[in-house]
């Protein structure tokens, strides 16, 4: 007769309940997950899919009890997840940032749309550079990347008693910030430079014929030089994604090792 145990249970619990939570924390801020669109039960069928898959791959985890040390897993877990999922998204917001800074230059600031990934409103070119971002992300297989993360991660910060993200961790983190927005910048830069070298252009013709009502054609002049430097800009987008992807996983890899 087969006997099972309650620490075989326990254990079993843990390595289906631990990979779940780290996931769902993840699927909660990642890029394409964590947008609104996307129903609550789908993010908790991936989770237990995900949790299923590498629950027994990703290496010995603490059992499941009733228990305090059990609760502050339960957040060790989630903070771990969350923080994974919000590296990548704080990289790929570069293109949102790209988008804004290039739509605000061409005078699309005024012009907002609900952007789905984050539910609230954003200046139009801006969100049609976070879904583009997005589309490339999921066709690149950054997701299966992600995922890939996510059980290196039980490798590099284990279910286990004292495990967790050290402030350095958490500080490497904060501090990608100013990086990225360097990022965000060269990425819009050839828009700038075009509406840069336009407005010039039209404060020469303004000077040289005053008579001329700059005023009543510069906004039509702004805004289709903008669209063709974008244009232009399309053929750059898909290696620009492919490098942000790269940097959110070595992002993703320094939070975890403590900044090291």
């Amino acid at each position: 007769m087969l006997a099972v145990t309650d620490a075989e249970i326990a254990r079993w619990l843990g390595e289906l309940v631990w990979p779940l939570i780290r996931g769902l924390a993840l699927f909660a801020f990642a890029p394409a997950f964590g947008s609104s669109a996307v129903p609550a039960p789908v993010k908790v069928a991936l989770g237990l899919a995900v949790a299923a898959i590498i629950g027994g791959i990703a290496g010995p985890m603490a059992p499941l009890d009733l228990s305090w040390h059990t609760a502050t897993l339960v957040i060790e877990q989630i903070l771990v997840g969350g923080a994974i999922g919000f590296a990548m998204r704080l990289t790929l917001s570069v293109m949102a940032f790209a988008g804004d800074l290039s739509g605000l230059q061409m005078g699309f600031g005024f012009a907002t749309l609900l952007n789905p990934q984050v539910g609230v409103p954003m200046p139009a070119l801006a969100d049609f550079f976070d879904l583009l971002g997005t589309v490339l992300f999921l066709a690149i297989g950054g997701h299966l990347l992600l995922i890939a993360a996510l059980v290196k991660s039980f490798a590099i910060v284990p279910v286990s008693a004292a495990a967790g993200i050290v402030p350095a961790g958490w500080g490497a983190l904060a501090a990608a910030g100013s990086a990225l927005f360097q990022l965000g910048m060269v990425l819009a830069l050839p828009v700038v430079a075009a509406m840069l070298a336009i407005n010039i252009a039209m404060a020469v013709v303004s000077r040289v014929a005053p008579q001329l009502n700059i005023m009543s054609v510069g906004f039509a002049v702004f805004l289709w030089t903008g669209i063709a430097a974008t244009a232009l800009l399309m053929p750059f987008v898909a290696p620009a994604v492919e490098h942000l992807v790269e940097v959110g996983l070595r992002l993703i890899e320094t939070v975890l090792r403590g900044g090291g």
